[in-house]
């Protein structure tokens, strides 16, 4: 109100210069009639000036200037906008196991008495190493012991100076490759064949493999088994793992796909923030199907644009912070 009236005082200095037919009040000759038609205009003009401000500020607070700089110090990355493939996909449940072939049973060759033993439980294994020492009970010559495939004992039945038997002394397990073994229930039999793409998921962990195998479940058990190979030279995942199998069924391509980590929800409307030059403008999107990873944009952006992907929660934020100072 303080504002408004300094603005209107204002305007009564200048009026006269404007128009030089009218008069101000203070002025003899200024009359009722002319006085009341010189505050009718000068309202209409504080109105007109406060209407176009509002407008102006509204049109802000949907973008924000950050240097490029400053923006790549932050993490902010950009991409451009284009076409991409939504992929339908079916959860299954399973566990992780070992692959039978890569278990070994070690059994002495010639039944003996132990006289050395090289490697304990735990330990790791080249194919060929030294596991222990025999000596024959028919030939009385010491022979070795060796491990047959590369991997780790996970058993150990035997110590110094016991009698071998034909019994298994060791048992090594090679983990860099293991199995995911999917339950795949009867109303979802149709939909799972071998050779489909299939991401096996244990908490951050992620693996893209293929659906090697498709059997019956055995035991009298209501389902089969879908089998994927996960490739684990670091053993970083373990047998008996729950995990879940993204399948996927189809893949359809559409014209227009934004990634999904780039979106944001502001003022209840969901948006991904659009870099022209410096300036970043949160852009409201229409949306169609997604598939967790992208989704597909119906309307509110153009193919070749380049919105942000990294870190777009730092823009929101920016603009929400902005907003807030601004309504205060």
């Amino acid at each position: 109100m303080y504002r408004t009236k300094k603005l209107f005082q204002r305007m009564l200095l200048i009026l006269p210069l404007l128009f030089p037919g009218l008069s101000v009040a203070g002025q003899n000759h200024t009359s009722e009639a002319e006085q009341t038609l010189y505050e009718s205009h000068a309202r209409e003009k504080v109105s007109h000036l406060g209407e176009r401000a509002h407008g102006a500020h509204e049109f802000r607070e949907d973008r924000v200037q950050i240097a490029d700089k400053t923006a790549y110090k932050a993490g902010i990355r950009t991409t451009l906008a284009g076409p991409g493939t939504i992929e339908e996909s079916i959860t299954l449940y399973g566990k992780t196991a070992i692959d039978h072939r890569s278990i070994s049973h070690v059994r002495a060759r010639y039944p003996g008495t132990l006289v050395a033993i090289e490697k304990g439980l735990g330990d790791l294994v080249e194919k060929g190493q030294k596991l222990a020492a025999i000596e024959s009970n028919d030939s009385l010559q010491v022979y070795p012991l060796v491990a047959p495939i590369p991997g780790q004992v996970i058993d150990k039945q035997v110590s110094l100076g016991e009698f071998s038997g034909e019994r298994v002394l060791f048992t090594i397990a090679n983990y860099s490759r293991l199995w995911a073994e999917l339950r795949v229930f009867p109303g979802r039999r149709g939909k799972i064949s071998r050779g489909q793409r299939v991401f096996i998921i244990a908490g951050e962990r992620t693996v893209d493999s293929t659906i090697a195998s498709l059997a019956p479940g055995g035991n009298g058990q209501p389902f089969a088994i879908a089998r994927a190979r996960i490739e684990n030279p670091d053993n970083l995942w373990t047998t008996d793992l729950m995990v879940q199998g993204q399948v996927v069924i189809s893949e359809n391509r559409v014209p227009l796909v934004v990634e999904n980590r780039a979106l944001q929800l502001l003022r209840d409307t969901t948006v991904v923030f659009v870099k022209v030059g410096e300036t970043y403008e949160a852009r409201p999107l229409a949306l169609g199907r997604s598939d967790g990873v992208v989704t597909e944009v119906l309307s509110g952006l153009t193919v070749g644009e380049r919105y942000v992907t990294e870190n777009s929660y730092l823009i929101k934020a920016d603009l929400e912070r902005s907003g807030a100072a601004h309504s205060h």
